[in-house]
């Protein structure tokens, strides 16, 4: 009973550790290989054959020594995943209004082992109860908003934008509405100009996330409600980048009319002009990728190149939504366009730049987009091998996230998959068939 009971300990450390690091079982015999001496790694089989035993303990069967040490090593690495303060264990007890208040205060790049960090801080205490205290006497009349409760409320947009990376759209997606409805109360009561234009701003910020997350989850009368919101506050503040954020999220949303893709994103660049660079980096992206898509090589090329030019000096920080088009997803985005277009030098350098920056505290809603973004140049440039251990770390990321898009670059993978007779092709397009969500997200065109 005790070896029954140990096999199934260790085949539950297993599935912790590819759940929250989001790996593959190729990727794990990765990682233990290199924990192996020479000695130990001489008594291994290829990575494919260790990837079949892993599973093989999952469902409980026996470990042998070499195995066994190297699980012990792997874990000991990351004990924190075994802790009970994981957002997985916790996130029932965490208030997302205060992780985003949080998170957005540092307005920078936050990793999972940083995010669980605070999602152990924020549980175990009330460390923003005072602005958030100062927000409910704004609320309740017992005081007019002050710059610091209009900051608390920036700060807490910026934040959900950030954590949207790391967590599914069900559980931010209400929290959001309720950070949205505090906005509203507080644009009801008197305040100077001043804060009314921060306040008007902050809701259009929100709002477009807000378009997003139901989007994703379905819902296209609340997306194209949070959608119209947007709209209203960018023109009543003039706010030229936050209407061309919103353009910019809707070329995702067309059902697959790349034509239309590439009008909302031309529109959205000349509405915007040179008002946001990072923003503009972005939709000039989207542009080279939609583009691309539709066989219009020369003006996807034109409009990466140009993407390109403009990240170089672009403040990813200065908006909320830009913090997502970090050095890796912009890398990403290149990737996908130039190995389209048939680029190979330029797509090679691009996945190289993605490789190197790719690890275990990467977002895992990147991980959706790049990793399949990786399977694709791979594919194209000859290597199925590679591209179908991308493709299988893309499949884990995006079903952790119910994440559409990464369930729509994927859908591109298996497409070009079905021109392969390479077996872990065919098995993989099998397996993706039976995880496919039964429907697709709405279009709002």
């Amino acid at each position: 009973m005790r070896d029954d009971e140990g096999r199934m300990e260790l085949a539950d450390k297993i599935r912790l550790l590819l759940e929250r690091k989001i790996w593959s079982q190729n990727h794990l015999a990765k990682e233990m290989r290199d924990l192996a001496s020479p000695k130990e790694r001489a008594q291994l089989p290829g990575l494919d054959s260790m990837a079949r035993r892993i599973r093989a303990h999952q469902r409980g069967e026996p470990v042998g020594p070499v195995y066994a040490e190297l699980y012990r090593r792997l874990f000991a690495r990351h004990t924190e995943l075994f802790a009970p303060t994981t957002v997985s264990a916790s996130e029932d007890h965490i208030d997302p209004l205060v992780l985003a208040w949080t998170v957005g205060r540092l307005n920078q790049r936050v990793d999972r082992r940083t995010l669980l960090q605070l999602a152990a801080v924020t549980a175990a205490g009330p460390s923003a109860l005072e602005p958030a205290e100062r927000l409910l006497r704004a609320l309740t009349g017992r005081n007019r908003p002050d710059d610091q409760t209009v900051k608390h409320l920036e700060d807490r947009t910026r934040g959900f934008h950030r954590l949207e990376e790391h967590l599914p759209a069900r559980k931010l997606y209400p929290a959001l509405l309720t950070h949205i409805g505090e906005i509203s109360s507080l644009l009801e009561t008197p305040r100077s100009e001043d804060l009314r234009h921060r306040l008007t701003v902050t809701a259009g910020e929100s709002a477009v996330l807000a378009a997003w997350f139901a989007w994703e989850l379905g819902d296209r009368q609340d997306a194209e409600r949070q959608a119209r919101l947007a709209g209203v506050a960018a023109k009543q503040t003039s706010d030229v980048a936050t209407a061309a954020c919103m353009s910019g999220y809707q070329t995702y949303m067309t059902g697959g009319d790349h034509n239309a893709a590439v009008t909302l994103a031309t529109n959205a660049l000349q509405r915007l002009g040179d008002a946001d660079p990072a923003t503009r980096a972005w939709l000039l992206a989207r542009k080279a990728e939609e583009s691309a898509l539709i066989g219009d090589h020369r003006e996807a090329l034109e409009a990466i190149r140009e993407a390109e030019d403009v990240y170089a000096t672009a403040d990813i920080n200065a908006r909320p939504w830009t913090c997502f088009v970090d050095p890796t997803r912009f890398a990403s985005m290149t990737l996908s366009v130039y190995s389209r277009i048939a680029q190979e030098d330029r797509a090679m350098g691009a996945s190289q730049q993605v490789a190197a920056s790719v690890g275990p505290s990467t977002e895992i809603k990147k991980l959706c987009v790049v990793q399949a973004d990786m399977a694709l140049a791979h594919y194209r440039l000859g290597d199925v091998t590679e591209a179908v251990r991308y493709a299988r770390s893309s499949l884990e990321a995006t079903t952790a996230m119910a994440a559409p898009l990464g369930w729509d670059r994927l859908d591109q993978v298996v497409d070009e998959f079905a021109g392969s007779h390479v077996p872990a092709a065919d098995q993989f397009r099998t397996e993706y068939a039976a995880t496919h969500p039964k429907t697709a997200p709405p279009s709002l065109l």
